[in-house]
């Protein structure tokens, strides 16, 4: 898997999904610095927090959602996951037809 940098369009996303949440503040204070890697998912856009050492991490809880679409109007599902010590985990994407995004959304105005 290759490791990155988060986008500044996932950013700007992740930080407006969370921005009236309790953990909003602190996740979007450490986003900059994070490192993610792309999941299997056919090319649907979702990533996973990069931790250094062995993971042994694992999913908690949803924090935030929000129904999008892609730029062919296809249903787009974003969810920003929490770990079990509450921290961001990975942001899953889910597009309706199972293709792959076309195009990251952009924040709705």
């Amino acid at each position: 898997m290759v490791r990155r940098k988060l986008r500044p369009e996932e950013v700007s996303l992740i930080t407006w999904m969370i921005k009236n949440t309790d953990e909003g503040e602190f996740i979007s204070s450490t986003l900059e610095d994070l490192m993610v890697e792309e999941m299997e998912d056919g090319g649907m856009g979702s990533l996973r927090v990069v931790v250094d050492g062995e993971d042994k991490r694992v999913y908690a809880r949803e924090l935030a959602k929000v129904d999008l679409f892609d730029v062919d109007q296809m249903p787009v599902f974003i969810s920003i996951n929490l770990d079990a010590a509450g921290q961001f985990f990975e942001l899953d994407v889910f597009k309706g037809d199972f293709s792959p995004l076309k195009k990251f959304p952009a924040v709705p105005q």
